[in-house]
């Protein structure tokens, strides 16, 4: 459906670096990576307001070098929703409409059509200064919507919203996704809205595709630390494989042995180990019998609550350690700062990713 090949594209200082990638018709597909890294540059490019300086950019398997944006079938909305604000909410959504010369009395069924469908009917003759957020989005996602495309290009569109009209949106852009069979491409800084809307993912730092995968991959076993670092993976420990057997790998940081799945390390690779806070189990005391691999004593140094999670900042004899333990087990143990204790995890929940060039430690 939409095919980047080697594409590079500098504007100003930034520099899009050799993308190649692939996103399927029907796919709801996530752009994530820091502020700068290239995302909106992605989107625009694909909406055709960049032209590659290198490489080709395939739309419905056609290269779209010399198709100008209003003949893509390609809506892009941006974060700030980009309404015309001196135009009625009526007169925004039918704007596309009109530049795409449909007639006056199909144009204006269509408008009144997609209002029904997101109840916006009585905003109609409202200016968008006098509207929500919640409201000038559902205005927005109309009009990109009544010109009938089949790409969808959403540039951080929730997040300007509260949590609850978040929430709300992320059910409704899932709906519209299906409702209307559309390739939706989407840009984000939330973890959230892509473990719960995308299906694949590609993470984009300093204008580099680093990664893609589906959402599991990238979020549950991310293969970069830099990509580690970005999805959230709270403890993140360098260190070096020493031995392998059996499908799994011991990484030694320091004077630390730590067990984990194999991803097809040797013997000397250098590794980080990965591990989310949620994954650490603590106790006072010793683990169960029969349990010998990633066990370490520790102090709780801090603990702050939220909601039915306490998280805690522990101190070991080799690193730091972040651990997310269920308020309950805090009670029932007595857990306090201050206190020694004893923490493990699977050899299962650790991710053994790769140092990538570039990254500041991996020199």
């Amino acid at each position: 459906m939409i095919e980047f090949d080697g594409v590079s594209l500098r504007l100003g200082e930034f520099c899009l670096q050799e993308v190649s990638l692939h996103i399927g018709r029907g796919e709801y597909f996530f752009i994530i990576g820091p502020s700068g890294a290239g995302k909106t540059v992605l989107l625009e490019a694909i909406a055709g307001l960049h032209s590659p300086d290198e490489g080709r950019i395939l739309l419905r398997h056609d290269d779209v070098r010399n198709t100008p944006p209003e003949e893509r079938r390609i809506s892009l909305m941006y974060q700030d929703y980009s309404l015309f604000p001196h135009m009625t909410v009526e007169e925004n959504i039918a704007f596309g409409l009109k530049m795409q010369q449909v007639p006056p009395e199909k144009a204006q069924g269509r408008v009144r059509g997609i209002m029904e469908r997101f109840g916006i009917t009585s905003l109609a003759h409202r200016l968008p200064r006098t509207m929500s957020g919640g409201e000038q989005q559902r205005v927005a996602l109309a009009r990109a919507l009544v010109v009938e495309p089949d790409v969808l290009l959403l540039d951080e569109p929730l997040a300007a919203l509260d949590p609850l009209t978040r929430d709300f949106f992320i059910l409704e852009l899932a709906r519209i996704c299906e409702e209307y069979g559309l390739t939706v491409v989407h840009v984000s800084h939330s973890r959230e809205e892509a473990l719960r809307l995308a299906t694949r993912v590609a993470v984009i730092i300093d204008g580099r595709l680093v990664t893609e995968g589906t959402r599991e991959e990238i979020f549950s076993a991310p293969p970069f630390r830099e990509v580690a670092r970005f999805v959230g993976m709270e403890n993140i420990i360098d260190g070096a494989v020493e031995s392998v057997a059996d499908g799994y790998v011991m990484i030694r940081s320091g004077d630390c042995l730590l067990r984990a799945p194999d991803r097809g390390f040797k013997e000397g690779d250098q590794v980080a180990a990965c591990v989310r806070a949620h994954e650490i189990r603590l106790s006072p005391n010793p683990p169960p019998a029969g349990w010998e691999e990633n066990v370490l004593a520790g102090r709780i140094l801090s603990m702050l609550s939220d909601g039915a999670m306490v998280r805690m900042t522990l101190k070991t004899p080799f690193f730091p350690v972040i651990a997310d333990v269920h308020r309950s087990k805090v009670i029932r143990h007595g857990l306090a700062e201050g206190m020694e204790v004893f923490l493990w995890c699977p050899p299962d929940a650790v991710v053994a990713a790769s140092l990538m060039h570039g990254d500041e430690s991996a020199s």
